[in-house]
């Protein structure tokens, strides 16, 4: 006897590699339909290919840009008239925003539960403002359940939050690591061709993937880089940025060009193809919600060396997939930087991630359908 899927009604800025992978698997458990309402500037600057992502979708989606934006929120009718014409069993929204309160407000109306994803690190959870920790309560107190990516996260709101009927779900930002992995290790082609271009026979690969950006912490990664003077070990940095001119004067000023390696920006193949080669990565972010470069990374098999202050570092077990180092120390970053270059080249191409997406998955389920 067949039985009716449940329907899920997802409300987000737009679609991104790390959460399509999640959407899909929904489609299987769920009829799905997903409602983007990100501001098109925002999403015109996005670091991955929108048009390529939206092509993997296996749901009903919509863009949505009729209303007014207030920062990165969309002012408008479409999350009642969605919540009316769909009528969803579950409703998953993003942060604290417009489309949380809609569906707060709708559920005077119709019956479905509410859940939302949270993307703050410790850190970010801490450091609210008395405006935004109110507009928490009164969200915690009118939903099922949030989706946190940080165990660390989770544990706060837990303890700050002791009585509530609201679950707090650790669902880091993750991408399906079977297909991640595939994906990576199809590249071996463009990972020989760097090793040539870049002269990296017998070199072991610490890879650093993201913006150019201030919060990434740069100068603190090159400054324990050039301390560590073991000749075999070459810093690749994919990315570009603001801070580029910054980055190449300091890379000059420590007479470390020779050991630095820049790409520029890359994605899809061009990318994966680093993740394939590398044999460590270093995230080294003073404030990072998460970081889903971590676990891309651990998909193709690095160690990983992450800050406290990046969400992600709670995917990383210290000496199992990496090491989880204090975010803005050079002696911490610079001794961990010494003994992961201690450990051999990678041989094997196998994720390092230490609990599936299909585990994290299934602890989102659970939930839903508490």
């Amino acid at each position: 006897m067949m039985t009716t899927k449940k329907r899920l009604l997802i409300f987000h800025p737009y679609l991104a590699t790390y959460r399509i992978d999640v959407y899909n698997r929904f489609t299987k458990d769920y009829e799905v339909k997903v409602v983007l309402t990100g501001h098109p500037n925002e999403i015109a600057g996005l670091g991955f290919n929108l048009e390529k992502v939206n092509s993997q979708a296996q749901f009903d989606y919509k863009y949505y840009t009729k209303g007014i934006h207030i920062g990165r929120h969309l002012l408008s009718t479409i999350y009642i008239k969605a919540i009316k014409e769909f009528r969803p069993d579950i409703v998953l929204c993003h942060e604290y925003g417009i489309n949380t309160l809609a569906a707060i407000f709708c559920r005077k109306f119709y019956k479905f539960k509410l859940f939302l994803t949270c993307d703050d690190s410790l850190q970010m959870a801490q450091a609210y403002s008395n405006k935004r920790k109110k507009l928490r309560n009164f969200v915690v107190h009118h939903t099922d359940g949030f989706l946190v990516v940080s165990t660390k996260t989770q544990d706060f709101l837990q303890k700050i939050y002791p009585n509530t009927h609201c679950q707090f779900i650790y669902f880091p930002i993750i991408q399906n690591d079977l297909y991640l992995e595939k994906k990576i290790n199809a590249n071996k082609e463009i990972a020989e061709a760097y090793i040539s271009k870049y002269k990296l026979q017998n070199k072991k690969i610490l890879l650093y993937v993201g913006r150019f950006d201030p919060v990434k912490n740069l100068p603190l990664l090159l400054n324990a880089y050039s301390e560590v003077t073991d000749n075999t070990i070459r810093l690749i940095l994919v990315g570009d940025g603001e801070m580029k001119t910054a980055v190449n004067k300091q890379i000059k000023e420590l007479n470390i060009e020779n050991r630095v390696i820049q790409t520029g920006a890359l994605y899809g193949d061009d990318l994966y193809a680093w993740y394939y080669l590398a044999d460590f990565f270093v995230l080294a972010s003073y404030q990072e919600a998460f970081g889903a470069v971590v676990n891309e990374a651990l998909a193709g098999g690095c160690f990983a060396l992450v800050s406290d202050h990046a969400g992600a570092h709670t995917l990383i077990q210290n000496d199992v997939n990496g090491y989880v180092f204090k975010s803005g120390s050079k002696e911490d970053l610079k001794d961990k930087l010494i003994s992961i270059f201690k450990r051999p080249k990678k041989t094997e191409h196998h994720s390092n991630m230490l609990k599936t997406f299909e585990e994290f998955y299934k602890d989102i389920t659970c939930a839903f359908n508490k």
